[in-house]
Order: structure tokens, then sequence, then C-alpha cells
């Protein structure tokens, strides 16, 4: 997976370390001013990378998303922990966007995490999408009428360019052909209740006011998960909306803050 490792500007030779978990179509770039900078602040390595659907793998090598984010965590820690710079005690994690459901799911298997931060909390993938879909139609799915669910959404692709263009961008990361397949596969990004009750990290999950995406989400992570702590984000902060995109200095102080609290520093 292609990535970038920033070592921290300290003089101990082990650092505690930060992994930064992208969402659905952000670049490793815009990840700097996601946690990447502010990490490194405040004296932490910083990993940031493509996962499977993620840009690179996604555009240049069709690797598609996969739900159980596991398969993707596990072997970035292994890779941390034979570093000879990374304090193998005090490795963090954080999740944008929908990443606030990869990061919770992987947390249930992977358990070397110290803390973690999913912002937003995202328990169910789909309800972003469900939320467009008539309920007749999603009924189709839930009944495996493939032939008819494919059939309605193709005519509703054709009646509009615009709501064509982003089913297909958005469609394109879950690697398959057709609507119900894109449907059914989505549906699997769910994180069940028998696996939340299996996360032992410390969670922090933001919830900010006016969340469009995934409403109500971070507040039903956060009951799920042993051990999590919920932070909300208001208007009033200039907070609001999904990931704070205008209060992202605000964030990366609680967040911080509260890391540093969890990994002892």
């Amino acid at each position: 997976m292609p990535g970038y490792f920033f070592t921290a500007n300290t003089d101990d030779q082990k650092a505690p370390t930060l992994i930064l978990v992208n969402g659905s179509d952000g670049s490793i770039s815009s990840m700097w001013a996601t946690g990447g900078l502010g990490g490194l602040q405040r004296g932490y390595n910083v990993l940031m990378f493509d996962g499977p659907g993620q840009q690179s793998m996604l555009f240049d090598h069709e690797i598609p998303f996969r739900y159980d984010w596991e398969a993707v965590i596990t072997p970035v820690v292994d890779a941390l922990v034979a570093r000879d710079d990374v304090d193998a005690d005090r490795i963090a994690a954080y999740g944008i966007s929908q990443s606030g459901y990869w990061l919770p799911r992987a947390l249930a298997f992977e358990h070397r995490i110290a803390a973690a931060v999913a912002d937003p909390g995202v328990v169910d993938v789909s309800q972003s999408w469900r939320a467009g879909i008539p309920k007749s139609e999603m009924e189709l799915v839930e009944k495996g009428e493939k032939e008819k669910f494919d059939r309605g959404m193709e005519m509703a692709l054709r009646y509009s360019k615009s709501v064509s263009r982003l089913w297909n961008f958005r469609a394109r990361p879950f690697g398959k052909q057709s609507p119900y397949d894109t449907m059914v596969e989505m549906l699997r990004y769910r994180l069940e209740p028998e696996d939340a009750a299996k996360i032992t990290t410390p969670l922090l999950v933001t919830s900010p006011e006016k969340e469009q995406f995934w409403p109500g989400q971070s507040e039903q992570l956060a009951a799920m998960v042993p051990d999590a702590t919920l932070q909300p984000f208001t208007a009033d902060e200039g907070a609001d909306y999904h990931c704070q995109p205008l209060a992202r200095l605000l964030t990366d102080e609680r967040m911080f803050d509260w890391l540093d609290a969890r990994l002892g520093r």
C-alpha cells in the first residue's frame, strides 16, 4: 500500500505513533491537515497510506474497498512494531469520515492499538445511500430481487446525469458491476454489536452538530463500544457538519489532548 511515514522530532529513540486512516475518497495529502501536522507538532510519528479502494489503490491498481479493515490495519501495526523508532505500547489511530466505520471494525480484532479516534462514528455505512433510495426499492434488495432493483436503478440513473455521475463515482470503489451487487456489498459495512463488544481500545468518537451523512451514528457507536468517549462539536464553536471542516484546529486540540492523556504523555 502506498504511504508516508513521518518521524517525530524527538530525542526519544522510540516515539508514540499515529496511524491516519482516510475516508472513502480523500487523498493522502489531505491527511496532512487532518491529523498529520498536528501529530508531528505533538511529537508523534505519523503514518498515512492508501488502503484498498482509496485513491492510488483504486485508480492505479483497481483494488476495491473491503469491509473487514482488520485485514488492512493488522499488517500496518505489524510493520510499525518492527521499527526501532516506534514505541509499540503507544500506537494510536485516527479514522476520518467512512473510516469512522473501518477503524472501529478493525479494533474489534486488532488490540495492539492503545487509543483511537473515530471522526465521526459510523455504525452502518449504507445509511447515507439508503436515504436517497425509495424504501420500496430497498425492499427489493432485502428480498434478493436483483433484476427488478437493477432495472429500476437503471431507469433512475438514465433520467438524471448528475445522479448517474454521483452514483458511478461513489459505487466504483466497492468494485461491483451492478447497482444491486453494490448495495448488497455495502450492507456488509456494518459494525455488529457482538463485534463492537470486542473492542478493548479506548475510543474517542466525535459528534458534530448537523452531521449530514451518518446522523446519530456517533451516539450509537459510543453506546456500543466499552470505554468509548463521545466528543460533541457544535455550530456555536464553528465546528458543525461532517468532520468539522471549519474547525480542524479545534478538532486537533481535543483529539491530541485526549490521546496524550490516554497514552500517558
